[in-house]
C-alpha cells in the first residue's frame, strides 16, 4: 500500500496520540526536575574590577600615548592573573582551603576593548567560595603586579559581596525546565510520526477505499457484548408484548 501522509493526517494522529506527547512531556520534565534539584550542584558567581596602569596614576601629566600604552598591556596583566604564581600566592593566603586546580577552575579574566578595567570573576559551588576567591585574587594581584612587571599600578575599584540566599547562576532552572519541555513535546510528536508511517491498519472508509480501490456502499457499526444483550433484551420483550398483545385481541372478538 503507497503510504501517503497528508496534513489532515498528521493532525488527526497528533490529536489521537496526544497522551504519547503529555506522556514524553510530562517524562522529560520529571527527569530534568530531578537533575536540577537532587543531582546538579549549585554555582554561584561573584565579581570584582581591577583598574591597571603602566605609569603612576597619581601623576597629572599623563600622555595619551602613556594611555595607549596601557590599553595595549591589559592583556597581558588578564594572563597574569591565572598565572601559576598569582594562583600559587592566592591558595596560600586563603590557607590551603581551595587547591589550586580549584582556584585556577573558579577565576576567570575579562577585559573590555579600550579599557583599561579589568573584570575578575570567579564561579564556585558556594557563594562564599566565590567571593573569598575572587577578592583573595584581586588582592594578590594588586600586590604582586608590581614585582613582577617592575612598574604598573593596580587599583581594585569594587570587591565582591558576599550576601546569604545569593542565588546560583548555574543551572539556569527556568531555561533547563523549558527545554525539557520541547524537548518532551518533540519526542512525543517523534514517536506519533513513526508510528503513523508504520501503522497499516485500516481505521477508516477512505483507508479501505485507497488499500482495495473498492466502492464501499455502506458501513455496519461494531456493537459491544454488553449492547447486543440489551438490544436482545429489548427485541425479546417486545415480541412477548406483542404476542401478548395479539393474544388480548384474539379473546376480545372471540
Amino acid at each position: 500500500m503507497e503510504e501517503l501522509i497528508d496534513l489532515k493526517r498528521i493532525l488527526g494522529a497528533i490529536s489521537r496520540g496526544k497522551w504519547y506527547i503529555l506522556g514524553a512531556i510530562g517524562l522529560c520534565v520529571c527527569i530534568m526536575s530531578i537533575y536540577l534539584w537532587f543531582i546538579a550542584t549549585p554555582v554561584y558567581q561573584s565579581k570584582t574590577q581591577v583598574l591597571v596602569n603602566q605609569v603612576d596614576s597619581s601623576k597629572t601629566n599623563i600622555q595619551a600615548q602613556d594611555v595607549q600604552a596601557n590599553l595595549q598591556l591589559v592583556d597581558t596583566y588578564s594572563a597574569i592573573v591565572t598565572s601559576p604564581r598569582i594562583l600559587k600566592e592566592v591558595e596560600k593566603e586563603l590557607g590551603n582551603k581551595y587547591s589550586r586546580e580549584e582556584i585556577a577552575n573558579a577565576v576567570q579574566v575579562n577585559s573590555s576593548s579600550n579599557s583599561q578595567i579589568i573584570e575578575i570573576t570567579a564561579e564556585y559551588s558556594s557563594a562564599k567560595g566565590a567571593t573569598e576567591i575572587v577578592n583573595k585574587t584581586a588582592q594578590v594581584f594588586e600586590k604582586q603586579i608590581p614585582n613582577i612587571m617592575n612598574f604598573g599600578d593596580v587599583t581594585i575599584l569594587s570587591q565582591a559581596q558576599y550576601t546569604k540566599g545569593q542565588a546560583p547562576v548555574k543551572p539556569h532552572k527556568s531555561l533547563m525546565l523549558t527545554l525539557s519541555f520541547v524537548i518532551g513535546a518533540i519526542i512525543g510528536i517523534m514517536i506519533i510520526f513513526v508510528q503513523t508511517i508504520f501503522d497499516r491498519t485500516i481505521k477508516s472508509v477512505e483507508d479501505l477505499q485507497e488499500a482495495f480501490g473498492l466502492t464501499v456502499l455502506g458501513t455496519v457499526n461494531a456493537f459491544e457484548p454488553e449492547q447486543v444483550k440489551v438490544k436482545k433484551r429489548v427485541k425479546g420483550e417486545s415480541l412477548k408484548n406483542e404476542k401478548k398483545n395479539r393474544t388480548e385481541a384474539i379473546n376480545r372478538v372471540q
